[in-house]
């Protein structure tokens, strides 16, 4: 079985920022893994116009050994086309860490991709389900049967995408910078990624890459519905996401790290029930509040932790 380095702890890797670049740009595609996102997408599909999609994909391959330190993804092209299983094909191998499949609309496409990356980890002397899964879901039948798609995934599914641009275009409504025409379907999502077991899910890209205020407010509102990270598509947009994903004020740092020490040091004695500031703590709110110490933490590291 090979693989270049260690496997990911998907359980530990923050993905606040996913950053895109199409695949068959050599200059975007080399630069891509050096602006300090958790991940970076290299994609097949809409950014790749329709008569260079297959020169695309040698691009890409030749391309996935050249990154360190981050996560990769190779967005392939959807179920709905015939360019699927060529895509997966062309993609797999031991440098990619998982494919993101869009226009997710049935359990059964996430099975038959579950079982394309099988075939080829198998054939190519990858270890069984280490190249992930992540889905988008971006349309309104998507999201109509979100909670489906999400309960049935087969196990390396590791999160889910809202695919918030085509949505939008899907049931006809222009993308504002307050988000509302938004909110029914962010939330459906999540509480569909959380009931299925999965974690906080990724939200979709802020179109207007040179409104970095208007990104940080949707951002903030993007955390505040119970996303963990976005879609970038502009590498500018890489530390505001990011830092809207972490950040803590002041009195939020010292009241987190208040909880977490009180409850480690009440847990060493064999208490898992403790008041801190006067309010109760138990073992779901101390993981939430050392979750959100790490992701604060994360932000003095370049924004990769893992």
């Amino acid at each position: 079985m090979t693989r270049r380095r260690p496997p990911i702890d998907w359980e530990q890797q923050t993905l606040r920022s996913l950053l895109f670049a199409p695949g068959n740009h050599a200059r975007r595609l080399e630069k891509v893994g050096g602006f300090g996102s958790d991940a970076i997408v290299l994609d097949l599909e809409d950014a790749v116009a329709n008569a260079e999609k297959i020169a695309a994909r040698g691009s890409t391959r030749a391309a996935l050994p050249t990154y360190e330190n981050t996560v990769v993804i190779v967005r392939v092209n959807g179920a709905h086309t015939d360019l699927l299983a060529g895509d997966v094909d062309a993609v797999v191998c031991p440098e990619l860490d998982c494919l993101m499949v869009p226009k997710v609309e049935s359990a059964e496409t996430l099975a038959e991709v579950d079982g394309l990356l099988a075939r080829f980890e198998a054939e190519r002397g990858i270890e069984p389900g280490a190249i992930r899964l992540l889905p988008i879901v971006e349309t309104a039948v998507g999201i109509a049967h979100c909670e489906e798609i999400l309960a049935k995934a087969p196990p390396r599914v590791v999160n889910a995408v809202f695919g918030l641009g085509d949505f939008s275009v899907d049931i006809g409504v222009d993308l504002t910078r307050e988000g509302t025409e938004l909110l029914y379907a962010r939330s459906r999502m999540v509480v569909a990624a959380r009931a299925a077991g999965l974690p906080s899910p990724i939200d979709g890209p802020y179109p207007d890459i040179h409104d970095l205020d208007g990104l940080y407010e949707n951002t903030l509102l993007s955390r505040s519905l119970g996303f963990q990270g976005r879609v970038v598509v502009y590498p500018g947009q890489v530390e505001t996401v990011q830092r809207a994903y972490s950040e803590l004020s002041q009195e939020e740092l010292e009241q987190v790290r208040r909880v977490v020490s009180a409850f480690e040091e009440a847990e060493a004695a064999g208490l898992a029930s403790i008041q801190v500031d006067g309010r109760f703590i138990d073992y779901p709110l101390y993981y939430r509040a050392r979750h959100r110490l790490r992701l604060h933490e994360a932000l003095a590291t370049a924004g990769s932790p893992t």
